[in-house]
């Protein structure tokens, strides 16, 4: 219950939330504002903070976890819904403030409302969503989400995604944890980009920028894009160092593998300052051991956390193929020789021989072979 006016926990406004989304019925697709990120950005706290929100209001009985379909993501994610005990105790909750006289700002003028003045301007459902997202003690009625920031003209384009439920997984914890930085470390064509932007897709709340590294990228044109993000972020001018203090932010850097010294040294800088932007790097195995920009020490105090990529398993692997009536040894062979490597099943999928001669270590025989055995059906 609500100690004073205008004062509400986070645990108050999670419940406040959503009792918007209450139904006698699981629906069969939940709304995103129903996942852990989807709650953080609907009533304006930081992502780290709604774990803690939803596992107590879990402890409490009012709250309950399942795995479900989300409009708008392929795969099925942790969702949160209120439970009856949930329902009685927000609906009482919000008998209070509907009795309660809140600070109201509404565009240049501020004034005193109750709750139920509230809704009667706007409607229950989003007076409930106004009032969870209150500041301060104050509830901004004119306040406006403004959509995330992405910058992610330089990633790759999206392709076939199939599996990686794990690794995903890892990536939203990673988010959601106080890391600083997180690796996703595999061989060339394992999927690592793929990956990392995937998971930014699954969080389109999210301010992104994309920065791709080669032997040519000069440190000037990552502070460049830096900055470029900060003021697009901010709304205003800003220092290199602003966009390393971004609350909802990520910045991924791309095919870590041989950069210069001093984009090396930055790195190190980035994940040793303090700051609430995220960080992925996306790193070949075989990077040289004397470029690395993190060391055990990042590592074993979770500054770093590293996620090693393998190759797809062999479910996923065949949908890539594209053949799934495929012939039971023929793909053996080919999941033996690709290791599931989904930028080989990609080009064997397309018919690329060209692309298996250029990118992978087969020779011209074996890649015809891999191109043969790909079609035969059983």
């Amino acid at each position: 219950m609500m100690s004073e006016a205008g004062q509400l926990s986070v645990n108050d406004r999670v419940l406040l939330h959503l009792l918007r989304f209450a139904t006698d019925v699981p629906p069969t697709e939940f709304p995103s504002e129903c996942t852990q990120a989807g709650i953080a950005a609907a009533i304006g706290i930081s992502r780290t903070h709604a774990p803690r929100a939803v596992k107590g209001l879990m402890k409490q009985g009012f709250v309950d976890e399942s795995r479900a379909r989300v409009t708008g993501h392929e795969r099925r994610m942790s969702v949160y819904a209120v439970t009856a005990e949930g329902v009685k105790t927000a609906s009482e909750l919000w008998r209070d403030i509907s009795n309660s006289h809140l600070k109201v700002q509404r565009g240049e003028s501020a004034e005193s409302m109750t709750g139920a003045q509230i809704e009667e301007l706007v409607g229950k459902k989003k007076a409930l969503a106004i009032v969870s997202r209150i500041k301060d003690g104050v509830v901004d009625i004119g306040k406006k989400q403004t959509e995330p920031i992405r910058m992610m003209d330089d990633s790759p384009e999206p392709v076939e995604f199939y599996g990686r439920d794990d690794e995903l997984r890892s990536g939203e914890d990673f988010l959601r944890s106080d890391s600083r930085a997180m690796v996703i470390l595999g061989n060339r064509g394992s999927g690592t980009s793929t990956i990392a932007r995937r998971l930014i897709q699954t969080h389109d709340e999210t301010n992104a920028l994309w920065v791709p590294l080669d032997s040519q990228t000069s440190l000037e044109e990552i502070l460049v894009k830096l900055r470029r993000f900060a003021e697009k972020v901010t709304g205003q001018s800003a220092e290199n160092e602003r966009a390393l203090d971004l609350e909802e932010s990520v910045i991924i850097f791309d095919d870590f593998f041989t950069v210069t010294e001093e984009v090396v040294e930055f790195l190190t800088t980035m994940i040793e300052s303090d700051g609430r932007t995220k960080i992925i790097v996306t790193a070949r195995e075989e990077t040289p051991a004397y470029n690395w920009f993190y060391h055990k020490k990042h590592v074993d105090d979770e500054t770093v956390r590293v996620l090693r990529i393998k190759g797809l398993d062999e479910k996923s692997a065949m949908r890539l193929l594209g053949n799934e009536k495929i012939e039971k040894d023929a793909f053996r062979r080919i999941f033996m020789m690709s290791r599931g490597q989904p930028m080989i099943l990609r080009m064997l999928a397309d018919g690329d021989y060209e692309g298996l001669k250029k990118n992978t270590v087969f020779t011209t025989e074996e890649a015809r072979y891999l191109l043969f055995l790909k079609d035969k059906k059983g």
